[in-house]
């Protein structure tokens, strides 16, 4: 079953006839349209893919043959002779206020509030792990290549840089996000985004980064020539924590719970207070998606399913250590997908 066949059967099960998608990526993932303005309207069982001029050559190529791709010069005045056939219109609750309004004024209108097409992305299709598969395997190479690269005594800028100019090289669209560079006091910031402090030999350095080639990566190594025992002892500890983790995923069980096993362990060991984030977060066209791997998530582990695991140890002013893999649970546990990096912590001794 495709992806449509399963949207179809899922809006006729919720009893919606009408839904417009205004999400990019929800367009992306039933139409296969990689531009950045389009709509999707589901219409009693017909996929109408809705653009303007722009991207009427992209449109007849990228999308879908089921849909009936609609060309207009006016977004407002096709929805407004659209609307003014339909009683009763569903959209998401992600919608832009300004076309939630503009419907509303022609139509009754029903929120999704159960993310329909949200749930539906957590569970990947075998293409899609391919594509993910792809963006890890550039992701991996630009890493490695940056190792063989790199040097003591430069701007985190410039390794972010680095990286992500060898993403790019390699084929990938655009970064899954900004790239983080954090090293020495800065790696104590979970989300320590490259900036110009000079990186010294001696220092952990945190490297969280990914890159989009239809769909996200998203990787967390550290760098560290020392033998300083209190941040060796963490690495341990975190490294621990991960694999406890990925050790516990597997079909039925609750993402709270693979939460608590890293959580836990962690708290354990004296450092529970300095890990003050989720565990991890699902991947697939957007870097942050559902499920999450968080202490109030109950979703059911499933086959399909892809998510991040990333513990982190976070001392105020001294340092941190992230480490993180991305699993997709099978039938009997999970695949690490990341797992095309063989090492978590990485020497440049130049």
């Amino acid at each position: 079953m495709d992806n449509l066949e399963k949207v179809e059967n899922l809006f006729s099960n919720n009893g919606i006839f009408t839904y417009i998608v205004t999400n990019i990526s929800d367009i992306y993932y039933l139409s296969g349209f990689t531009g950045t303005t389009g709509y999707v309207v589901f219409d009693s069982g017909d996929f109408i893919f809705v653009t303007d001029g722009r991207y009427e050559t992209q449109a007849k190529n990228e999308v879908n043959s089921i849909f009936e791709i609609v060309i207009v010069d006016s977004y407002r005045d096709y929805f407004s002779d659209y609307l003014s056939q339909k009683k009763n219109v569903t959209v998401s609750m992600d919608t832009p206020l300004d076309f939630y309004i503009f419907v509303s004024e022609k139509s009754n209108v029903n929120v999704d509030k159960k993310s329909l097409l949200s749930s539906l992305r957590q569970i990947k299709s075998y293409e899609e792990v391919d594509m993910l598969k792809e963006s890890y395997q550039i992701a991996a190479k630009a890493f490695t290549d940056l190792i063989e690269d790199a040097s003591y005594d430069l701007p985190e800028v410039i390794w972010a840089a680095k990286l992500e100019y060898n993403m790019k090289i390699l084929g990938a669209d655009s970064t899954s996000f900004d790239t983080m560079v954090a090293s020495g006091d800065r790696s104590g910031l979970p989300h320590g985004r490259a900036s110009s402090k000079v990186i010294k030999k001696g220092e952990p350095v945190i490297i969280d980064y990914g890159c989009k080639k239809n769909y996200c990566s998203d990787i967390t190594r550290v760098v560290l020539n020392s033998k300083n025992k209190l941040v060796l002892e963490i690495i341990d500890i975190v490294y621990s924590a991960l694999k406890k983790a990925t050790d516990a995923v597997r079909p039925g069980v609750k993402c709270c719970d693979v939460d608590s096993v890293a959580r836990e362990y962690i708290d354990d060991k004296g450092y529970g207070k300095y890990f003050n984030h989720g565990l991890g977060h699902g991947v697939g066209i957007d870097v942050h998606e559902k499920p999450a791997f968080r202490q109030k998530d109950d979703t059911v582990l499933a086959p399909g399913m892809v998510l991040t695991v990333e513990p982190g140890i976070y001392i105020p002013d001294n340092f941190g250590i992230r480490l993180e893999d991305t699993v997709l649970v099978t039938e009997t546990g999970c695949e690490i997908l990341s797992g095309v990096l063989d090492k978590y912590v990485y020497k440049i001794y130049s």
